[in-house]
């Protein structure tokens, strides 16, 4: 039986990851993040002729879509707005969210100018190592052996061509 003879002060606590937050704080910031985005889509939606139900334009769905997102996210936010504390909280900040969120906002960019095939493989390689903390000559095998199959499955089978940037 182990002792512990060293408990966390309460400033080591506030400095470690994953921070926990109430539930109503989440929900609110969730419901104001939604709403952000649904006013950029109506933002960009007026940007574009939206033309009549009959016959819409290039902006009327995301005009739409945007209206629903925003009513929606307003919804949740007067859902948590007026709720009462649970008590409930949610950690956020775990090392594995963190390094998968980054590696997929690293994805976008490169797709297409380093290439798809080489932008996926390596997406996958870092997941393997760093959050499946696989050994690395496996990640690379399995990493080359999805590429093989994605390449097949969209080349052959699909036909379509995706991006090879550096392989080009």
């Amino acid at each position: 039986m182990a002792v512990i003879d060293h408990l966390p002060s309460a400033q080591d606590q506030s400095a470690s990851w994953p921070r926990s937050f109430c539930a109503r704080h989440c929900g609110l910031f969730g419901a104001g993040a939604l709403a952000a985005v649904a006013m950029f889509f109506i933002a960009q939606a007026s940007l574009l002729a939206v033309g009549s139900f009959a016959h819409p334009g290039p902006g009327f769905f995301p005009l739409i879509l945007g209206g629903a997102l925003l009513f929606c996210s307003l919804w949740i936010g007067a859902q948590y707005w007026h709720g009462k504390p649970t008590g409930v909280n949610y950690d956020i900040g775990h090392r594995d969210v963190v390094i998968a969120i980054m590696a997929l906002l690293l994805i976008a960019p490169a797709f297409e100018s380093v290439g798809a095939y080489l932008t996926l493989g390596t997406f996958a390689f870092v997941l393997l190592v760093f959050v499946a903390r696989m050994n690395a000559v496996v990640a690379l095998a399995s990493s080359a052996i999805g590429m093989a199959a994605i390449w097949y499955f969209f080349q052959i089978l699909l036909g379509v061509q995706l991006p090879k940037g550096l392989l080009a």
